[in-house]
């Protein structure tokens, strides 16, 4: 791809900064520097937040629902580790390159298909240059189509 320049002329761009990241790294495919500020398992402070949420709807539905209310922590803990998966993964594809870790594990091709959808909406003018028409006959095939079309009007 003409594209290459583009990637890799990171040295006069500015990155992404990230507030308090948990984890600094290098994308794979563009060796952009990345950051990101969610973890794949849940921490210390947001176990506190669950404890002390659970704690505070326990008692201000004491009244209305008694002992069972103390039963809201487990509703308040998978409700919080799925909202940490999803920022989680929203943060995994790079910014710069559209190159995504995770599919790249289960299946090359898609992550390959994610990065060429990435620059596509990036960049529409300079990837639909790029592109063969596929309509077209290639030069030096015969199409069979149209053999057969002028064989049945003879």
């Amino acid at each position: 791809m003409v594209l290459k320049s583009d990637r890799n002329d990171f040295k006069n761009k500015r990155f992404f900064k990230v507030k308090k990241p948990s984890r600094h790294f290098i994308c794979a495919l563009c060796s952009a520097p990345r950051q990101m500020k969610y973890k794949k398992n849940l921490n210390e402070k947001n176990y506190i937040q669950i404890t002390v949420l659970a704690a505070f709807l326990a008692w201000a539905f004491y009244p209305i629902m008694g002992m069972k209310s103390l039963c809201l922590v487990f509703i308040l803990w998978p409700t919080f580790e799925v909202a940490n998966k999803i920022l989680y993964r929203k943060e995994i594809p790079c910014p710069y390159c559209g190159f995504d870790a995770t599919w790249y594990r289960r299946d090359v091709k898609v992550a390959k298909q994610k990065v060429e959808e990435f620059w596509s909406e990036k960049l529409p003018s300079t990837v639909e240059e790029q592109k063969p028409d596929m309509d077209a006959p290639a030069q030096g095939k015969v199409n069979t189509e149209d053999l057969e079309l002028t064989a049945r009007a003879d």
